[in-house]
Protein backbone atom coordinates (compact mmCIF):
# COMPACT_ATOMS: atom_id res chain seq x y z
CA UNK A 1 0.00 0.00 0.00
CA UNK A 2 2.82 2.57 1.01
CA UNK A 3 4.17 1.59 -2.49
CA UNK A 4 0.92 2.66 -4.19
CA UNK A 5 0.77 5.97 -2.70
CA UNK A 6 4.23 6.91 -2.96
CA UNK A 7 3.74 5.78 -7.27
CA UNK A 8 0.94 8.15 -6.67
CA UNK A 9 2.22 10.78 -5.41
CA UNK A 10 4.78 10.64 -7.95
CA UNK A 11 2.44 10.52 -10.63
CA UNK A 12 0.44 13.48 -9.24
CA UNK A 13 3.77 15.38 -9.02
CA UNK A 14 5.13 14.40 -12.35
CA UNK A 15 1.37 15.95 -13.50
CA UNK A 16 1.92 19.31 -11.78
CA UNK A 17 4.87 19.63 -13.69
CA UNK A 18 4.13 19.10 -16.52
CA UNK A 19 0.87 21.50 -16.26
CA UNK A 20 4.00 24.16 -14.72
CA UNK A 21 6.31 23.61 -17.82
CA UNK A 22 2.89 24.18 -20.44
CA UNK A 23 1.42 27.33 -18.65
CA UNK A 24 5.64 28.14 -18.55
CA UNK A 25 6.04 27.96 -22.67
CA UNK A 26 2.27 29.95 -23.32
CA UNK A 27 4.19 32.68 -20.98
CA UNK A 28 7.09 32.38 -23.47
CA UNK A 29 4.95 32.76 -26.30
CA UNK A 30 2.70 35.62 -25.20
CA UNK A 31 4.71 39.45 -25.87
CA UNK A 32 3.88 40.08 -22.29
CA UNK A 33 1.91 37.92 -20.19
CA UNK A 34 0.28 38.98 -17.03
CA UNK A 35 2.98 40.40 -14.43
CA UNK A 36 2.19 37.38 -11.84
CA UNK A 37 3.29 35.27 -14.39
CA UNK A 38 6.69 33.70 -15.22
CA UNK A 39 8.33 32.08 -18.14
CA UNK A 40 10.37 29.84 -15.95
CA UNK A 41 8.52 27.41 -14.32
CA UNK A 42 6.84 28.14 -10.75
CA UNK A 43 3.17 27.19 -9.58
CA UNK A 44 0.83 28.11 -12.18
CA UNK A 45 -2.06 28.00 -9.81
CA UNK A 46 -0.90 31.41 -8.51
CA UNK A 47 -0.86 33.19 -12.13
CA UNK A 48 -3.69 35.67 -12.66
CA UNK A 49 -6.17 33.54 -14.54
CA UNK A 50 -5.58 30.04 -13.91
CA UNK A 51 -7.64 27.90 -11.37
CA UNK A 52 -6.36 24.85 -10.39
CA UNK A 53 -8.02 21.63 -8.90
CA UNK A 54 -7.64 20.20 -5.54
CA UNK A 55 -4.84 18.39 -6.79
CA UNK A 56 -2.91 21.25 -8.23
CA UNK A 57 -3.78 20.59 -11.59
CA UNK A 58 -4.69 23.34 -14.24
CA UNK A 59 -8.43 23.20 -14.99
CA UNK A 60 -9.36 26.86 -16.80
CA UNK A 61 -6.92 29.81 -18.34
CA UNK A 62 -8.90 33.09 -18.50
CA UNK A 63 -7.15 35.63 -20.37
CA UNK A 64 -10.01 37.32 -21.71
CA UNK A 65 -10.05 40.77 -22.89
CA UNK A 66 -6.19 41.41 -21.46
CA UNK A 67 -4.79 42.89 -24.84
CA UNK A 68 -2.79 39.98 -25.23
CA UNK A 69 -0.55 39.87 -28.21
CA UNK A 70 1.68 36.75 -29.43
CA UNK A 71 1.09 33.01 -30.17
CA UNK A 72 -0.28 30.07 -29.00
CA UNK A 73 2.19 27.08 -27.76
CA UNK A 74 1.08 23.07 -28.84
CA UNK A 75 2.07 22.22 -25.56
CA UNK A 76 -1.51 23.77 -24.81
CA UNK A 77 -2.31 20.05 -25.63
CA UNK A 78 -0.72 18.71 -22.57
CA UNK A 79 -2.98 20.35 -19.97
CA UNK A 80 -5.17 17.10 -19.33
CA UNK A 81 -7.66 18.47 -16.90
CA UNK A 82 -8.17 21.76 -18.72
CA UNK A 83 -12.31 22.32 -18.62
CA UNK A 84 -11.89 26.35 -20.24
CA UNK A 85 -9.89 28.18 -22.15
CA UNK A 86 -11.21 31.37 -22.70
CA UNK A 87 -9.02 33.40 -24.86
CA UNK A 88 -11.11 35.95 -26.47
CA UNK A 89 -10.85 39.91 -27.05
CA UNK A 90 -6.83 39.48 -27.27
CA UNK A 91 -4.80 40.37 -30.40
CA UNK A 92 -3.25 36.69 -30.58
CA UNK A 93 -2.43 35.66 -33.62
CA UNK A 94 -0.66 32.63 -35.73
CA UNK A 95 -2.06 29.24 -36.31
CA UNK A 96 -4.16 27.72 -33.25
CA UNK A 97 -2.57 24.73 -32.30
CA UNK A 98 -3.89 20.71 -32.07
CA UNK A 99 -6.19 20.96 -29.00
CA UNK A 100 -6.21 17.48 -27.72
CA UNK A 101 -7.79 18.27 -24.33
CA UNK A 102 -10.61 15.97 -23.70
CA UNK A 103 -11.82 17.81 -20.70
CA UNK A 104 -12.03 20.92 -22.54
CA UNK A 105 -15.91 22.20 -22.26
CA UNK A 106 -15.57 25.75 -22.90
CA UNK A 107 -13.36 26.97 -25.85
CA UNK A 108 -13.40 31.02 -26.77
CA UNK A 109 -11.25 32.34 -29.50
CA UNK A 110 -12.92 35.59 -30.68
CA UNK A 111 -11.67 38.95 -31.35
CA UNK A 112 -8.24 37.80 -32.07
CA UNK A 113 -6.35 37.53 -34.87
CA UNK A 114 -5.20 34.14 -35.64
CA UNK A 115 -4.96 32.47 -39.10
CA UNK A 116 -5.91 28.96 -39.40
CA UNK A 117 -7.05 26.22 -36.80
CA UNK A 118 -6.31 22.59 -36.94
CA UNK A 119 -7.27 20.49 -39.77
CA UNK A 120 -9.45 18.27 -37.75
CA UNK A 121 -10.61 21.00 -35.04
CA UNK A 122 -12.34 20.39 -32.87
CA UNK A 123 -12.47 16.99 -32.82
CA UNK A 124 -10.04 16.49 -30.18
CA UNK A 125 -12.49 17.95 -27.88
CA UNK A 126 -15.27 15.35 -27.43
CA UNK A 127 -16.46 17.20 -24.03
CA UNK A 128 -17.10 20.86 -25.71
CA UNK A 129 -19.88 22.48 -24.91
CA UNK A 130 -19.43 26.20 -26.18
CA UNK A 131 -17.63 27.24 -28.75
CA UNK A 132 -17.29 31.37 -29.93
CA UNK A 133 -15.03 31.77 -32.54
CA UNK A 134 -16.72 35.57 -33.86
CA UNK A 135 -14.73 38.16 -35.67
CA UNK A 136 -11.35 35.82 -37.03
CA UNK A 137 -9.47 36.91 -40.14
CA UNK A 138 -9.31 32.83 -40.73
CA UNK A 139 -7.97 31.77 -43.82
CA UNK A 140 -10.49 30.26 -46.23
CA UNK A 141 -11.74 27.15 -44.88
CA UNK A 142 -14.46 24.93 -45.30
CA UNK A 143 -17.02 24.94 -42.79
CA UNK A 144 -16.09 21.49 -40.51
CA UNK A 145 -18.43 18.90 -40.75
CA UNK A 146 -17.54 18.21 -37.25
CA UNK A 147 -19.13 21.24 -36.25
CA UNK A 148 -22.20 21.42 -38.26
CA UNK A 149 -22.91 17.80 -37.02
CA UNK A 150 -22.51 18.43 -33.24
CA UNK A 151 -24.19 16.01 -31.39
CA UNK A 152 -27.06 16.69 -28.69
CA UNK A 153 -26.79 15.99 -25.23
CA UNK A 154 -27.69 12.43 -25.02
CA UNK A 155 -31.01 13.15 -24.02
CA UNK A 156 -32.08 14.39 -27.19
CA UNK A 157 -34.46 13.01 -28.90
CA UNK A 158 -33.39 13.80 -32.43
CA UNK A 159 -31.07 10.76 -34.21
CA UNK A 160 -27.38 11.41 -34.00
CA UNK A 161 -26.42 13.50 -37.67
CA UNK A 162 -23.90 12.44 -40.00
CA UNK A 163 -21.22 12.87 -39.50
CA UNK A 164 -21.44 12.42 -36.22
CA UNK A 165 -19.47 14.28 -33.11
CA UNK A 166 -17.40 11.65 -30.81
CA UNK A 167 -20.21 9.60 -28.73
CA UNK A 168 -20.04 11.16 -25.20
CA UNK A 169 -20.00 14.58 -27.40
CA UNK A 170 -22.29 17.44 -24.94
CA UNK A 171 -21.65 20.61 -27.21
CA UNK A 172 -24.60 22.87 -26.50
CA UNK A 173 -23.62 26.42 -28.36
CA UNK A 174 -22.00 27.12 -31.55
CA UNK A 175 -20.90 31.07 -32.06
CA UNK A 176 -19.03 31.83 -35.82
CA UNK A 177 -20.99 35.46 -36.62
CA UNK A 178 -19.17 38.20 -38.27
CA UNK A 179 -16.62 35.77 -40.32
CA UNK A 180 -18.16 36.70 -44.07
CA UNK A 181 -19.18 32.83 -44.40
CA UNK A 182 -20.69 31.42 -47.17
CA UNK A 183 -22.61 28.73 -48.39
CA UNK A 184 -25.96 27.03 -46.72
CA UNK A 185 -26.65 27.69 -43.16
CA UNK A 186 -25.67 24.80 -41.77
CA UNK A 187 -27.91 22.00 -39.89
CA UNK A 188 -27.18 21.35 -35.96
CA UNK A 189 -28.64 18.87 -33.93
CA UNK A 190 -31.57 19.87 -31.52
CA UNK A 191 -30.25 21.03 -28.56
CA UNK A 192 -27.39 23.30 -30.04
CA UNK A 193 -27.69 26.68 -29.63
CA UNK A 194 -26.26 28.12 -32.89
CA UNK A 195 -25.33 31.83 -33.60
CA UNK A 196 -23.97 31.65 -37.08
CA UNK A 197 -26.04 33.90 -39.01
CA UNK A 198 -25.54 37.37 -38.10
CA UNK A 199 -22.68 39.27 -40.00
CA UNK A 200 -21.85 35.83 -42.59
CA UNK A 201 -23.24 35.70 -46.00
CA UNK A 202 -25.34 32.08 -46.57
CA UNK A 203 -27.24 32.21 -49.20
CA UNK A 204 -30.35 31.56 -47.17
CA UNK A 205 -31.35 32.49 -43.27
CA UNK A 206 -32.03 29.16 -42.26
CA UNK A 207 -30.58 25.70 -43.09
CA UNK A 208 -31.42 24.22 -47.11
CA UNK A 209 -29.53 24.06 -50.18
CA UNK A 210 -28.40 27.22 -52.10
CA UNK A 211 -29.70 27.88 -55.65
CA UNK A 212 -27.61 25.93 -58.40
CA UNK A 213 -26.35 29.01 -60.08
CA UNK A 214 -25.49 30.20 -56.52
CA UNK A 215 -23.54 26.91 -55.33
CA UNK A 216 -21.88 26.95 -58.65
CA UNK A 217 -20.52 30.50 -58.46
CA UNK A 218 -19.86 29.68 -54.70
CA UNK A 219 -17.65 26.99 -56.49
CA UNK A 220 -15.79 29.07 -58.68
CA UNK A 221 -14.92 31.78 -55.77
CA UNK A 222 -13.82 28.28 -53.75
CA UNK A 223 -11.48 27.89 -56.65
CA UNK A 224 -10.10 31.73 -56.70
CA UNK A 225 -9.43 31.00 -52.72
CA UNK A 226 -12.61 32.37 -51.58
CA UNK A 227 -11.67 36.43 -52.59
CA UNK A 228 -12.44 39.04 -49.35
CA UNK A 229 -14.66 41.44 -51.55
CA UNK A 230 -16.51 38.50 -53.20
CA UNK A 231 -17.53 37.02 -50.08
CA UNK A 232 -19.56 40.63 -49.53
CA UNK A 233 -20.74 41.29 -52.92
CA UNK A 234 -21.96 37.47 -53.69
CA UNK A 235 -24.62 37.26 -50.99
CA UNK A 236 -27.85 36.25 -50.87
CA UNK A 237 -29.47 33.27 -53.15
CA UNK A 238 -30.12 34.81 -56.55
CA UNK A 239 -27.25 35.99 -58.84
CA UNK A 240 -29.41 37.70 -60.89
CA UNK A 241 -30.30 40.42 -57.97
CA UNK A 242 -27.88 42.74 -59.84
CA UNK A 243 -25.92 42.85 -56.43
CA UNK A 244 -24.09 40.18 -57.20
CA UNK A 245 -20.50 41.66 -58.43
CA UNK A 246 -19.42 41.01 -61.99
CA UNK A 247 -22.22 38.69 -63.15
CA UNK A 248 -24.92 39.11 -66.21
CA UNK A 249 -27.78 37.44 -65.93
CA UNK A 250 -30.67 36.65 -69.28
CA UNK A 251 -33.97 37.46 -69.24
CA UNK A 252 -34.72 33.94 -68.36
CA UNK A 253 -32.49 34.33 -64.98
CA UNK A 254 -29.71 32.39 -66.03
CA UNK A 255 -26.39 33.63 -65.41
CA UNK A 256 -25.20 34.38 -69.09
CA UNK A 257 -21.70 36.60 -68.65
CA UNK A 258 -19.14 36.56 -65.37
CA UNK A 259 -16.89 39.83 -65.90
CA UNK A 260 -14.21 39.49 -63.61
CA UNK A 261 -11.03 40.93 -64.94
CA UNK A 262 -8.33 42.76 -63.26
CA UNK A 263 -9.98 41.40 -59.83
CA UNK A 264 -6.69 40.53 -58.23
CA UNK A 265 -7.76 36.78 -58.52
CA UNK A 266 -5.54 33.88 -57.96
CA UNK A 267 -6.22 30.48 -57.78
CA UNK A 268 -7.62 28.66 -60.22
CA UNK A 269 -10.73 28.15 -62.87
CA UNK A 270 -13.04 25.71 -60.85
CA UNK A 271 -14.27 23.35 -63.52
CA UNK A 272 -17.65 23.94 -61.83
CA UNK A 273 -18.17 26.75 -63.97
CA UNK A 274 -19.21 24.85 -66.67
CA UNK A 275 -22.71 24.03 -65.09
CA UNK A 276 -23.55 27.29 -65.77
CA UNK A 277 -24.75 26.12 -69.32
CA UNK A 278 -26.18 29.66 -70.50
CA UNK A 279 -22.73 31.07 -70.04
CA UNK A 280 -22.02 33.45 -73.43
CA UNK A 281 -19.07 35.15 -72.23
CA UNK A 282 -16.36 34.50 -69.60
CA UNK A 283 -13.86 37.27 -68.76
CA UNK A 284 -11.49 36.69 -66.24
CA UNK A 285 -8.04 38.62 -67.71
CA UNK A 286 -5.57 40.41 -65.90
CA UNK A 287 -5.68 38.14 -62.78
CA UNK A 288 -2.79 35.85 -61.28
CA UNK A 289 -4.28 32.74 -62.14
CA UNK A 290 -2.53 29.76 -62.63
CA UNK A 291 -3.28 25.64 -63.29
CA UNK A 292 -4.70 24.52 -66.28
CA UNK A 293 -8.19 26.09 -68.21
CA UNK A 294 -10.24 23.25 -66.96
CA UNK A 295 -11.63 21.08 -70.27
CA UNK A 296 -14.74 21.18 -69.09
CA UNK A 297 -15.09 24.46 -70.66
CA UNK A 298 -15.77 23.11 -73.70
CA UNK A 299 -18.89 21.58 -72.94
CA UNK A 300 -20.54 25.32 -72.98
CA UNK A 301 -22.59 25.20 -76.36
CA UNK A 302 -23.10 28.88 -75.96
CA UNK A 303 -19.57 30.44 -74.86
CA UNK A 304 -18.76 33.18 -77.04
CA UNK A 305 -16.11 34.85 -75.32
CA UNK A 306 -13.59 33.35 -73.16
Amino acid sequence: ALLLTCCGLAAAAAGRRSDADAVADLARSLAKPPSTWTTAGGDPCSFEGISCSSSGRVIAIDLAGMGLAGTLPPSLSSLPALESLQLGGNALSGAVPPLRARSLTSLSLDGNAFTSLPKDFPLGMPTLRHLSMDNLPLAPWPFPHAIAGAAAPPSAPSPPPTPPWPARSRRREISLSNNFLQGPVPQFAAGVAADVVDGNCFCLDEPGACNAQVSTLLQAAEGFGYPFYLARAWRGNDPCSGDWLGTVCDSSGSVSMIYLQHAELSGTISPAIADLVDLERLVLAGNNLTGEIPESLTKLTKLELL
